[in-house]
């Protein structure tokens, strides 16, 4: 059996902007017919061991002063630590930093991916360190800044967010990880947040991650 860890931040949970819970004043998650690392469980089958750690709100290594306990840098090394052995760690971080509060260039972000990166290059327990699969986000939509009006959202978010393909994939070359861009997959982010996958978004990436797998794998 292969295990597989997918790492990542609230498109990887699958927080559905299309289904709001007002009495909750919440929205749901994507049940397991619907969010990406569930299809790619279903894809791959028996002989995979997908292991899903998605948070909502996580970065990449920079804390939230209005979001504890997100720092992805910090819950990696101990998941790491926790799902050895691992044979891959799949990768899909780096939205919640374009925040205007954060302050952070694409190329900053970029350099929190790596560090992840090297994170994964740790053997735990004489086993040896994982694969990795790196997935750039896509890019938030246009208006997000309008569409988020008020929100940590601001008017260079859009612009930094489709840096991160290119980055990413100097990344993945540089380390010798897999590497998989989500702008390249035709994506339509919603106009509710302009941040979140839909389910059609989810349906595509899905098959892509999972030949990926197979090709890094087998």
């Amino acid at each position: 059996m292969k295990n597989v860890l997918i790492y990542g931040d609230s498109n990887t949970w699958g927080y559905d902007s299309a289904r709001y819970v007002p009495e909750a004043d919440a929205y749901q998650r994507m049940n397991e017919t619907e969010r990406w690392p569930a299809l790619v469980r279903s894809l791959l089958g028996p002989e995979y061991h997908i292991i899903e750690d998605a948070l909502n709100g996580r970065t990449l290594m920079w804390d939230d002063p209005y979001m504890p306990g997100r720092n992805g840098l910090k819950g990696l090394q101990t998941a790491l630590d926790t799902h050895a052995p691992l044979d891959l760690v799949v990768l899909q971080l780096g939205c919640n930093e374009l925040k205007d509060y954060f302050n952070l260039s694409a190329a900053m972000i970029a350099r929190g991916m790596e560090t992840l990166v090297r994170a994964c290059g740790v053997s735990y327990y004489g086993y040896p360190a994982p694969k990795v699969l790196l997935i750039a986000p896509a890019p938030t939509h246009p208006d997000i800044a309008a569409i988020r009006a008020g929100s940590s959202f601001g008017p260079t978010a859009y612009r930094k967010s489709c840096e991160l393909g290119k980055l990413y994939r100097a990344i993945a070359e540089k380390h010798g990880c897999g590497f998989i861009d989500c702008a390249a997959l035709g994506f339509e982010i919603n106009t509710v947040d302009g941040l979140h996958y839909s389910r059609a978004d989810h349906a595509k990436l899905a098959p892509v991650v999972a030949g990926k797998i197979r090709e890094m794998l087998d």
